[in-house]
């Protein structure tokens, strides 16, 4: 009866205020300057607004009671809702893997001279914490002396567009920091992003990064960076990374628009205040709980260059809107267990062919 009480309550509330402000605009409309305001007349209104309102709203809580009992029947439990999820959203595109090795070859074989190392991958793959829809990302780390930055963001870039033939490719455009490729891939759409960053000395794992411009106004620019050191940071173990992965599906089936990278480093914040529980569902619930109460207020700093603030990336009303959706998820899962198909809802429409 969780979603019939609820929807009852928020139909009385809506519909009885609704009708009582459309009697009142009524009654003060009325040209009869000998007519009175009908305050019980008002106060009827309200009352029936609130009755169809909480009776509509009944019906319709309780059909959306019985299909989320019939979608966790199918799971039982919190935890292999949780589990099933990450099965679901499983990345397992080896075809998009080969294809991304396949850039790499080439990438190598055109700028094999001015490279300091190989093309290597990055991010999540890098990481062991990709989903299914997740880019590949391709560093390219050139030397101190191979060019500007710019540069060498725009050969890169020509080279992309003029010279890479695929007959998978579908696109190339410029980006923030990389030049992403998009392939098609049994009828779906890829993204492969190549990022070139140049040495700041030869022999040196710190680099710079190209940041192209965003705005009509604005000018490109670089930033300071060293992947090897945020890799050795961010390092996760096999319970470690499956909670990584579950906030990231909880962040796209949300629609929360918090960066990956920023999510990680509450997680690691999280984890290294309190060890994960073996049990999923209290692992994930211990994370959401430390975001909830920490985002607002936690600075993180890039490791790798003191002058890029993670945390900042999120405006102070984003950050507080995030740490309500994350205590609001908490209570209600308490509340009701069914509740968790609210916050990863994509299992619900795939339970019933289980």
């Amino acid at each position: 009866m969780n979603k019939a009480k609820t929807y009852a309550q928020t139909g009385a509330i809506t519909f009885g205020i609704g009708n009582a402000l459309i009697n009142a605009l009524y009654q003060l409309s009325n040209n009869n300057p000998n007519k009175k305001f009908d305050w019980r007349q008002l106060a009827f209104a309200a009352g029936k607004g609130a009755l169809f309102g909480g009776a509509g709203g009944f019906v319709l809580g309780s059909i959306r009671d019985n299909q989320m009992t019939q979608a966790f029947s199918k799971f039982g439990t919190v935890p292999n809702y949780l589990h099933k999820s990450l099965d679901y959203y499983k990345d397992d595109n080896a075809l998009l893997l080969s294809k991304a090795e396949q850039v790499k070859v080439k990438l190598n074989q055109k700028f094999r001279s001015d490279l300091a190392i190989t093309p290597k991958f990055h991010g999540s793959i890098a990481k062991g914490t990709n989903i299914s829809g997740s880019d590949i990302d391709i560093q390219l780390q050139f030397k101190k002396d191979s060019g500007t930055l710019a540069d060498l963001y725009y050969t890169v870039s020509d080279f992309a567009f003029d010279e890479f033939k695929d007959v998978t490719l579908e696109g190339v455009r410029e980006q923030k920091h990389s030049i992403g490729m998009e392939f098609k891939i049994k009828d779906e759409i890829k993204r492969i992003d190549i990022v070139p960053i140049r040495q700041i000395e030869n022999g040196n794992n710190d680099t710079c990064l190209f940041v192209n411009k965003t705005g009509f106004f604005e000018k490109p620019t670089y930033k300071k960076t060293n992947s090897l050191k945020q890799l050795s940071v961010l390092t996760f173990n096999y319970r470690e990374k499956r909670i990584i992965k579950l906030l990231k599906v909880w962040k796209a089936e949300n629609n929360l628009s918090i960066k990956s990278i920023y999510l990680e480093w509450l997680a690691k914040k999280a984890i290294e205040q309190k060890s994960l529980s073996n049990n999923i569902e209290k692992a994930l619930l211990d994370v959401i709980y430390f975001i909830a109460k920490n985002i607002e207020y936690l600075r993180i700093v890039d490791p790798a260059n003191s002058n890029n603030i993670i945390s900042s990336s999120l405006t102070n009303e984003e950050k507080s809107t995030i740490s309500q959706f994350c205590f609001k998820m908490i209570e209600d899962i308490k509340k009701d267990n069914r509740n968790v198909i609210e916050y990863f809802p994509s299992l619900e429409s795939i339970s019933y062919n289980i």
